[in-house]
């Protein structure tokens, strides 16, 4: 009797008074960054998040925009990601994800240099031969570049070796091309670049949710997200993803954004 007693004793114990682990959700981020800095730039939203909401999140950044795309098709879901706009409106459209919050920051795409043309002459005439830098396809800059110079034969050439919007800005300073494209929070850090082209504007980064997280954990990371703005322990977090908080999305403004990329 003795025995069981005890053995009923430690099994109460554990039962009850065993911490619990916090389940753990996978956060799928644009590749705007190297893998490692990446790491380092998003860990404290990844901490941020995990804190508030009392879910642990595992952080997935691709190597690249191919790889990003290439992993965004696959019918392996991520329960979390922090998408570009366009693959965001995939994800919606096609996956059944639930965008939760955007950017309070539309985004807009700047073809930048530090010359300019000379007076009548055109930007298409000004960037013949030249080189332009950018993330590779299919970001948005290399979506653009295509909508801007359609004529193959006095097109400019297109650099795609930069791993974030800041090398393609080096690049430029380095005169390893003569112009890039980036996103406006990245040109508007450096006034001492001319944009000769600027883009239509579009929702900006996106947090979006999986069909398959339950519905109260998508409910708490909503309020979580939109409540950043509002919170003194958020502020160095938000400067580090370049907004001032999110807000809450309209999936009509995505729509049409699926159309700008390669869907096979």
């Amino acid at each position: 009797m003795t025995k069981i007693k005890t053995l009923s004793t430690i099994l109460f114990t554990l039962l009850f008074t065993t911490p619990l682990v916090a389940k753990k959700f996978t956060l799928v981020i644009e590749p705007s960054y190297p893998i490692n800095q990446a790491k380092e730039i998003y860990q404290p939203f990844r901490s941020w998040l995990s804190k508030e909401t009392g879910y642990d999140l595992e952080l997935i950044i691709d190597k690249n925009y191919y790889t990003y795309w290439y992993q965004a098709q696959k019918d392996d879901l991520p329960d979390f990601t922090l998408d570009a706009p366009h693959i965001a409106s995939y994800r919606m459209n096609f996956k059944n994800y639930t965008a939760l919050a955007t950017t309070i920051e539309p985004l807009s795409f700047h073809l930048i240099s530090l010359q300019e043309p000379a007076k009548d002459e055109s930007v298409q005439d000004f960037m013949v031969s030249k080189k332009i830098v950018m993330l590779p396809s299919p970001s948005l800059a290399t979506i653009y570049f295509k909508q801007w110079f359609t004529d193959l034969f006095e097109a400019p050439m297109k650099d795609i070796s930069a791993l974030s919007w800041q090398e393609c800005v080096e690049i430029v300073f380095d005169g390893g091309a003569q112009a890039a494209i980036v996103p406006n929070w990245m040109y508007n850090l450096y006034p001492n670049f001319s944009s000769l082209i600027e883009s239509k504007k579009t929702p900006g980064v996106t947090f979006t949710a999986s069909p398959n997280v339950p519905k109260e954990v998508v409910d708490k990371f909503h309020s979580v997200l939109l409540s950043m703005k509002d919170k003194d322990s958020a502020y160095d977090v938000l400067v580090e993803l370049n907004t001032e908080g999110f807000k809450q999305p309209n999936p009509s403004d995505f729509q049409e954004l699926t159309d700008l990329l390669p869907i096979r």
